[in-house]
């Protein structure tokens, strides 16, 4: 079942592909660096809406001013899980990190490309979890700073993390004249990572060890990439302002193109991309005509249609 929502490019909610994502600060400032209660409260945020819409998560990335996540959406919800996840890490930014200048936290909403075999998904798995060593930031992953998942993902360890809920606390301190403990409106969210596919027969430890030669031959051919270019490391990285403009940073507009399907061989990307292309022409074409007034306008099966007040109908915005 796939669900398709609007946007510049057509978003395909599908329970059976796996969905590579990325989300980007405003001016690419650097507000999650070297501030580790930030870090927990994204840890608890992803670990809660993980759970509460049943996402396969393979792995996930907090690094200076994005975080990336490869997992699949059994449910159809991916929309839900970016909604509820990116809007309560913009209110974390502010609530922990006291240099933050107000406004619009994200850059824009969200990209969502698409990861359609299993080798695909490990591709980006390991590309999540190299970013700080091809980004010229460390040379080890271990040397990093900040969060990385490979080790909880490949162990199969699970890890609980409290989320406050702000809201009934702020509220509940408003209403009662007594003194309001914050442990009252704490949870309990338990973040966990899913094996990555094809591995299944194998015993944790097995899974592990194999995981960990690859991290090594996929270290050695990012470093490889850098053309001798050495590392900030870890030293100098913990002297980063939070806040702070990157002196490089990978950027694009939302009308750029950027690949929808992600794929390490041709065939399979081209696969991936005869099943994208022909809904989003059929959407396209059914949302311009709905926009246009003509409210019978049919959309392709599985899909929204566009919110009313977008609609022009004899002059009249509806």
């Amino acid at each position: 079942m796939c669900v398709l929502f609007m946007g510049y490019h057509a978003r395909i909610e599908c329970r059976e592909i796996a969905s590579f994502l990325t989300t980007r600060a405003r001016n690419s400032e650097l507000w999650f660096v070297n501030n580790r209660e930030l870090e927990q409260a994204i840890l608890g945020y992803a670990a809660r809406y993980s759970t509460r819409y049943g996402v396969s998560l393979y792995g996930l990335s907090i690094e200076g001013n994005h975080t990336q996540e490869a997992a699949m959406f059994p449910n159809a919800n991916r929309a839900h899980f970016m909604r509820d996840f990116n809007s309560s890490v913009a209110r974390a930014v502010p609530r922990y990190q006291p240099g933050y200048t107000g406004g619009r936290f994200w850059a824009r909403r969200y990209s969502a490309e698409y990861l359609v075999g299993p080798e695909d998904i490990e591709a980006y798995f390991f590309y999540i979890v190299l970013q700080p060593v091809n980004d010229g930031l460390v040379d080890d992953i271990r040397d990093y700073p900040g969060y990385n998942c490979f080790e909880d993902a490949v162990t199969g360890t699970e890890r609980q993390y409290k989320v406050i809920k702000w809201k009934e606390y702020n509220d509940a301190k408003r209403r009662k004249k007594a003194p309001v403990s914050i442990d009252d409106f704490t949870e309990l969210c338990t973040l966990k990572y899913e094996r990555l596919p094809g591995y299944d027969e194998l015993t944790q430890e097995e899974y592990a060890d194999i995981m960990r030669r690859k991290l090594v031959e996929h270290t050695k051919k990012a470093i490889e990439k850098r053309n001798g270019k050495p590392s900030l490391g870890a030293e100098k990285l913990k002297e980063v302002t939070p806040g702070a403009k990157p002196k490089k940073t990978k950027t694009s507009g939302p009308n750029e193109h950027r690949p929808r399907v992600l794929a390490i061989e041709g065939w399979r990307r081209a696969a991936g991309n005869a099943w994208y292309f022909p809904i989003q022409f059929e959407y396209k074409e059914a949302s311009a005509s709905y926009r246009a007034g003509n409210l019978d306008a049919k959309f392709p099966e599985g899909t929204y249609k566009p919110p009313l007040f977008t609609v022009a109908r004899n002059g009249t915005i509806i």
